[in-house]
């Protein structure tokens, strides 16, 4: 199937006519890229579409519990006349027995004198075809169930649904007993409990049939309070949704205006107080470095002069004091050589060398002496020269450089307080935050309060039930036409035991096929192999079982929030894909609450192969620049959907933001 046109006239926020061509350009692009603000008319579109198929049977977004044809009056623009009315026209093809058919549908409606009028046109292959506008319903229904039109048509809350996991088993559960065609199971079991009902009734007198009266009476009036509750909570996760997205608006609001600064405020301050703290001591520390020996790092040349000349006026204070002892020494031994007579001329010899040396050692004695030092002082110049200013510009650099990092630090924290609004200038955004997140939790509380009630409107029906089928078996045998309704009830039980059989044996038949693709397309999104190695589907609960890289059970809990997200896009793929139907995607607000990795994941792995047809209705914030470039490849036409405040009206144009035009 492909959508080749859609054709909007006074649809909603669509004033006027709009004809907005859908077909690919080509196989190797496959993108339909619309692009609005939010408020813009995306979900309109895809509320279009499905009303256009599905009529009163569509899941429109903002219908809630309005009755159709209340909802179709809602739907005409403001700006229009009601007698005119509204209309949806969109023109698909389809291959039917190898050849190709053209078709139009077109649903229209106005106000008329008996309220509003509907009419559905249908043409095929550019003829007017009158049992199809009769019986489009029969049709629409036979080639696309609205049971899984939610497999093709859907947006980010379904997703969100699917990943949040409370009514996840419920919604898959619905899709595969639609996509399996089970809802006629199901429907033939209600059937058969009926008609045994009847043929219990039917035998019943006086207080029994009184006792059952009562007993269906509350029954009845507990299945309409569940029809009610459950229309309620409908009605109350839709405006639940609708407050969700404007505390998200409003929270963007006030970060865009730096409330999120504001609200930081005391954690900034404290922080930049602590910052300067560090950077005061980091230069205190330097301080002292400059107060102690750290200057004489400036006179390293003369301090080495320094100790050399202490060395060598310590090398003259020993020889001087040699030279003194030799003196007395050689003395002494010219004493005792003549006392011992020995020669005059080897004592002259002896006295001439001894003199020598010491002439020779008295050399020393004439370099001058500046410092007269002691040992000791120079035994502390070696150390501070060798061990402390060596260690020192090191100690020095780091201590600089810790301090010039806690001065940038201080810098941008200061810069970041100086874009802190005044109180005054955020009061009203706070004040309107605080309060439509008040009025979420408010609604969020409703939701809950409604699903605590409609637990308690089911036990109470539950017991009802029961009621109803005690006072059905009493005494079955008496009263019967013999052996007619016996064999009826009797054939009918056994009946609805296979057709339950039938039903499980029917899903665990499907379901590994369905489970494969599946997997297959988490893996492909997520590309961790190792990661999910099985999914499972329980026949009965629906509930999906994930094995992890090690074998052990994986708790869908234990997936971060994108990957979660990631596995629902994948259980909606894997549907659409054990479908088996050629039907095109249309996505709506595709990447509204998934991270920048994970939208990557989509934009790279699976919008392109989503289907031959793919219908992406998008804000500028979710596919940006950097993802509009890298699914370029894959646009085959881009519009924008651009809201007029004077017309109070969206116009489609060519292009999509920042004026990029979808190559061809």
């Amino acid at each position: 199937m492909i959508l080749d046109a859609i054709v909007l006239d006074n649809f909603g926020i669509y004033g006027g006519r709009h004809d907005v061509v859908l077909t690919p350009e080509r196989e190797s692009r496959p993108i339909v890229l619309f692009g609005g603000l939010n408020g813009g008319g995306k979900t309109t579109f895809l509320d279009a579409v499905q009303l256009a198929f599905y009529g009163s049977r569509a899941r429109c977004s903002n219908r809630g519990k309005l009755s159709y044809h209340d909802f179709l009056r809602a739907a005409i623009h403001r700006g229009a006349d009601p007698g005119e009315g509204a209309s949806i026209s969109i023109h698909f093809r389809r291959n039917e027995d190898g050849e190709m058919h053209s078709y139009r549908i077109q649903r229209a409606w106005r106000e008329g004198v008996r309220g509003v009028e509907e009419t559905v046109e249908v043409t095929c292959d550019g003829q007017p075809d009158a049992t199809l506008s009769e019986h489009w319903e029969e049709y629409i229904e036979g080639y696309i169930p609205s049971g899984i039109a939610h497999l093709f048509f859907f947006d980010a809350e379904q997703i969100k649904e699917l990943a949040e996991g409370e009514h996840a088993a419920e919604l898959l559960g619905t899709a595969i007993h639609s996509l399996l065609g089970l809802d006629l199971v199901e429907q033939l079991q209600l059937d058969l409990v009926t008609l045994e009902r009847r043929k219990k009734t039917a035998g019943k007198t006086g207080e029994e049939a009184q006792r059952l009266k009562h007993a269906e009476e509350d029954r009845a009036r507990y299945e309409r309070m569940q029809r009610e509750t459950t229309d309620e909570r409908a009605r109350l996760n839709g405006e639940l949704t609708e407050l969700g997205k404007s505390v998200e608006e409003c929270e963007k609001h006030f970060r865009s205006e730096g409330g999120d600064l504001f609200e930081r405020r005391e954690e900034l301050e404290a922080e930049l107080k602590k910052l300067r703290k560090a950077l005061a001591d980091e230069e205190n520390t330097l301080r002292d470095l400059a107060d102690g020996v750290a200057p004489l790092l400036l006179v390293s040349p003369l301090l080495t002069e320094l100790e050399s000349q202490a060395k060598r006026e310590t090398k003259i204070r020993k020889a001087e004091v040699l030279l003194n002892a030799l003196e007395e020494r050689d003395a002494e031994v010219l004493l005792d050589f003549e006392a011992a007579r020995t020669p005059t001329s080897h004592v002259d010899r002896l006295e001439s060398i001894l003199r020598k040396d010491r002439e020779a050692r008295r050399a020393v004695l004439s370099e001058p002496c500046y410092l007269h030092v002691d040992d000791q002082v120079l035994s502390e110049l070696r150390h501070l020269r060798s061990t402390v200013l060596a260690a020192l510009p090191a100690d020095i650099e780091l201590h600089l450089k810790t301090a010039e990092k806690f001065r940038e630090r201080v810098t941008r924290a200061e810069l970041t307080l100086s874009r802190v609004p005044a109180a005054e200038a955020i009061a009203r955004l706070q004040q309107e935050l605080s309060t439509v997140r008040i009025r979420h939790q408010q609604k969020k509380a409703e939701v809950e309060a409604v699903d605590a009630k409609l637990e308690i409107v089911a036990r109470q029906l539950q017991t009802a039930d029961e009621a109803v089928t005690q006072a059905l078996e009493a005494d079955t045998e008496k009263g019967f036409d013999r052996e007619d309704r016996g064999r009826v009830l009797k054939h009918s039980a056994k009946v609805r035991a296979t057709l339950a059989k039938f039903r499980t044996a029917i899903i665990r038949k499907h379901a590994l096929r369905i489970e494969r693709l599946m997997l297959e397309a988490f893996t492909q999104l997520l590309r961790k192999s190792n990661l999910v190695t099985a999914l499972k589907i329980d026949p009965e609960t629906f509930r999906i079982e994930l094995t992890g890289g090690d074998g052990r059970p994986l708790p869908i809990e234990r997936l971060s929030s994108g990957e979660r997200q990631l596995l629902a896009t994948s259980l909606l793929w894997g549907l659409a894909r054990a479908s088996g139907r050629p039907l095109p995607t249309i996505i709506d607000t595709p990447l509204g609450r998934l991270d920048s990795s994970h939208r990557r994941h989509l934009v790279e792995r699976y919008f392109p192969v989503a289907s031959h047809q793919v219908i992406l209705l998008s804000t500028d914030e979710e596919i940006d620049e950097d993802s509009l470039k890298r699914l370029q490849p894959y646009i085959g036409r881009s519009y924008h959907l651009q809201f007029d405040e004077p017309s109070r009206s969206t116009h489609v144009t060519p292009g999509y933001f920042w004026n990029h035009e979808a190559a061809c």
